[in-house]
């Protein structure tokens, strides 16, 4: 009887490793695949006119209050996430061009690398380090509210200082936003799709707040 028991929880525990395994894989390839729809608006947006660019940037910003006020608006979160793609990518053509003219392909592409291996390293220690970061979300949520303010209030106001401290907020969220996603996805709390797009967002966020930084301070 023991046997048998033991031999049924061992199934048991090795049909539940499987199916992790299985929604982690869906998970790495809805982030895949939001960044290819990334890559097809950020192609197109080379044809984006001037003065498509500030509505546009209305129109994201809308996006996000969707997602923040309607608990990421679950429901039509499909149809968000794909508009959002589309969208973000076609406004990040002017800003990585931007980038890559003031600092160089050379400098370019190594703070993407650096913001690359900071999405890993916070990665790593929300999945393998932090045992449960459940309670950071209510923190992380509150910090992003006060972002979205605080970047809409920066559109009005054209101080060095106050875009460089929302740059820095917003890098330290997005790295812990990181953490936190991956500690859920470790205590199994999480939809493949839903958090596929997460860490889509996730790493955008970091490697534009990085090389927002980097052309700030660039000599």
């Amino acid at each position: 009887m023991a046997e048998t028991a033991q031999h049924i929880n061992k199934h048991k525990q090795q049909s539940k490793d499987k199916s992790k395994s299985h929604a982690y894989g869906k998970v790495w390839l809805f982030f895949v695949y939001y960044w290819i729809i990334f890559g097809i608006g950020c192609y197109f947006g080379q044809y984006l006119p001037l003065e498509w660019r500030r509505p546009l940037s209305f129109v994201l910003l809308g996006l996000v209050l969707i997602t923040v006020i309607f608990n990421r608006a679950r429901k039509y979160g499909l149809v968000i996430s794909h508009i959002y793609a589309i969208v973000v990518g076609l406004l990040s053509f002017a800003t990585f061009t931007t980038y890559m003219q003031n600092l160089g392909p050379e400098v370019f592409y190594k703070n993407v690398i650096l913001a690359i291996a900071g999405f890993m390293v916070f990665g790593i220690i929300g999945f393998f380090v932090i045992g449960n970061a459940a309670s950071m979300g209510k923190y992380l949520f509150v910090t992003l509210v006060a972002l979205i303010v605080a970047s809409l209030i920066g559109m009005f106001i054209q101080n060095s200082l106050f875009h460089t401290i929302i740059t820095v907020v917003g890098l330290l969220l997005f790295l812990l936003y990181t953490l936190y996603d991956f500690n859920r996805m470790k205590r199994g709390q999480f939809s493949p799709r839903e958090m596929g797009f997460n860490l889509f967002i996730n790493l955008l966020h970091i490697i534009k707040y990085v090389l927002r930084l980097a052309n700030k301070f660039r000599r």
